[in-house]
């Protein structure tokens, strides 16, 4: 009688990696509001009401950056991952090393529609999520979900505690 598969699945990592794509997305708004919180303040008595309205739809915009990240995952992340693999075997080397170079072209996707700067931020994002996606085992799930959130919080704490003391 066999117990759990306790190793990586196919199922397992693609969890992961849309897990990692999301916490990737929350840290960005973060920094992002940060950044748009220091460049333009409100003038006193200025309506600021949009943000309000923001807020109330960012849990139906969610839904659909959970479906994003899952597409993202399936289409890149995971056949980074695995073809990183293969030829670190095939090739020698480190499966690490082909995966960083695997998400670099997989973030020139985007040269012609962003620039570089646009390649830039997607070799960062494939990145990290092929690099957290790789040790995808059961119970990782669970670690990443709290010590990221715990990640994206900090990156919101600071960013408030930056706006506050720019006022």
């Amino acid at each position: 009688m066999s117990g759990p598969d306790m190793g990586r699945t196919h199922a397992r990592m693609l969890r992961v990696s849309t897990l990692a794509l999301c916490l990737e997305a929350g840290a960005g708004l973060a920094v992002l509001m940060t950044i748009g919180g220091l460049a333009t303040e409100p003038e006193p008595g200025q309506d600021t009401g949009g943000g309000a309205l923001f807020l109330l739809g960012l849990p139906f915009l969610a839904v659909f950056g959970v479906l994003a990240a899952f597409a993202v995952s399936a289409l890149l992340v995971l056949p980074v991952v695995l073809l990183g693999e293969d030829l670190g075997r095939k090739f020698g080397g480190r499966p690490v090393c082909w995966q960083l170079g695997l998400s670099a072209l997989a973030g020139a996707l985007l040269a012609p529609l962003a620039g570089v700067w646009g390649w830039l931020v997607g070799w960062a994002v494939l990145a990290v999520a092929a690099l957290l996606t790789r040790p995808a085992r059961q119970g990782y799930f669970v670690s990443l979900l709290l010590w990221g959130s715990l990640a994206v919080v900090s990156v919101f704490m600071v960013g408030g505690i930056a706006l506050y003391a720019e006022s």
